[in-house]
């Protein structure tokens, strides 16, 4: 017994730290099915959620209550976004149907059919007008005022994505193929271009000025093009190589560092300048979503069915969902975190 007695120390001392990484979450939300999206109004007072049974619903950010339910009649919700300085919601479905609904007593106000399930819905900097892509290839610019199709254009095959530019002059749209194509939302020219990579094209977005181009692929690379808006200019001027798919990238607030993430478990934050990572998150499982907080000094990631909170490549803290984690984001301070997941939740984290 007393030979047992240093082995059984070691390892309470090793459970201790597994231990304190599980944390009870300060909210949670219960829905009756997947929640796919969530996200704070603006005062952080209420969080809208949407989820795979159809359903967009409002909560008190403090309670929990319940506060306002939206249907889509079973239709399994794709996007919901707040919109109009929180007065009314964006909500939208696999089956194409957008809604805009007041905020106050969830009246309907605008109803749109989309020829496919969208893919895509961008409202423009003034949130008076809509961007819609579906799978199908087919958009439409939509007003948010009086619901009016100001521009319909479509593409020749299948789409994986799509956005503005930066001057919303142009609305864009990828293909898997590592096709981008763009149309003049004011005289409808088209046009279109390759991106010179040889693997699946999962990805693209544009630097803010929309003078690069960061797309990232099945292969496992993310690369960033210099790209005048018709065209990319060569080869890639930057880029990393994960070891399996890259999951998604974004750049960081002065677009010196992309943060990108892959089937291989990994996070990678890396300079454009060099092309090196200068900072790797090791996961248990590959790597869903991650974003940094407002200060980029530290990041959150969900995989599996965990959500991470890291401070350099030191994991901080640990969240715990009963099924995937499917997201999660910051609040403004970075003092709280919102995941929500398959297991039918969305849980609000003290930080």
């Amino acid at each position: 017994m007393m030979r047992l007695l240093p082995v059984m120390i070691m390892l309470l001392l090793l459970s201790a730290p597994l231990a304190a990484q599980e944390y009870e979450a300060a909210l949670i939300l219960q829905h009756d099915s997947g929640v796919v999206t969530g996200s704070w109004n603006s005062a952080e007072t209420e969080i809208l959620t949407a989820t795979e049974g159809g359903l967009a619903r409002v909560w008190s950010a403090e309670t929990g209550e319940p506060l306002l339910t939206l249907d889509h009649g079973g239709n399994p919700l794709t996007h919901a976004y707040w919109v109009n300085e929180d007065a009314a919601i964006l909500s939208a479905d696999e089956s194409g149907l957008l809604l805009l609904s007041a905020r106050d007593d969830g009246e309907e106000l605008r109803r749109w059919r989309l020829a496919g399930m969208p893919v895509a819905l961008m409202p423009n900097a003034e949130q008076t007008a809509l961007l819609a892509l579906t799978r199908e290839g087919a958009g439409v610019i939509l007003s948010l005022s009086d619901g009016a199709r100001l521009f319909e254009f479509q593409a020749p095959v299948e789409i994986s994505g799509g956005n503005l530019s930066a001057d919303e002059r142009q609305a864009r749209a990828w293909t898997e193929d590592g096709r981008i194509y763009a149309w003049d939302v004011l005289s409808g020219e088209e046009q279109s271009y390759d991106l010179p990579s040889r693997g699946m094209l999962l990805g693209v977005v544009w630097s803010a000025d929309d003078s690069r181009l960061l797309a990232w692929y099945t292969n496992g690379s993310v690369n960033v093009y210099k790209t005048d808006g018709s065209g990319v200019s060569g080869r890639a001027i930057s880029g990393v190589r994960h070891n399996s798919f890259v999951q998604r990238a974004i750049w960081s607030r002065d677009e010196s560092l992309v943060m990108s993430w892959a089937g291989d478990d990994t996070v990678h934050i890396w300079s454009v300048a060099g092309g090196r990572s200068q900072q790797v998150f090791r996961h248990e499982d590959w790597v869903i979503g991650a974003r940094w907080d407002a200060d980029e000094a530290r990041v959150l990631s969900w995989s599996h069915i965990y959500v991470y909170l890291w401070e350099s490549e030191t994991e901080w803290r640990r969240f715990r969902h009963q099924n995937l984690a499917r997201g999660a984001i910051w609040n403004g301070a970075a003092t709280r975190v919102l995941s929500w997941s398959w297991d039918g939740t969305a849980r609000v984290w003290e930080v």
